[in-house]
């Protein structure tokens, strides 16, 4: 929803946010906009197949949870060589691997955007 609730009705993106994010029933779904538990049933299996489907074919959603999990690693190895260079950490083979692997990772994602934004 984060990525492509804009292609849903206004309707359909309601009823997915109470359905998953108000943890709603059915039945409350369907008090709440005058229609049946089928008609609610229905309503969250197309909207979750437009969404399914968009992400399929475009990936944005595959591609910040890649780019969030390599962010993770930057701040992780940069507090272990903020550790080192503090003194708090003895010195170890480690540094250098954690230094290597923050290049590769800013390497990928420079090359990400370059590759997105046609350069």
């Amino acid at each position: 929803m984060d990525f492509y609730a804009p292609v849903l009705t206004q309707k359909q993106r309601d009823i997915l946010h109470q359905y998953y994010d108000q943890d709603l029933s059915l039945a409350e779904i369907a008090a709440n906009f005058g229609i049946t538990r089928q008609g609610v049933r229905d309503a969250i299996k197309h909207g979750e197949v437009i969404l399914t489907d968009m992400e399929a074919k475009i990936g944005s959603a595959r591609r910040y949870a890649a780019l969030q999990a390599e962010l993770d690693k930057l701040e992780r190895y940069t507090k272990d060589i903020r550790c080192v260079n503090q003194g708090l950490c003895a010195p170890s083979r480690r540094i250098q691997e954690d230094t290597t692997e923050i290049l590769r990772i800013l390497q990928g994602i420079n090359a990400a955007e370059e590759g997105e934004n046609g350069i």
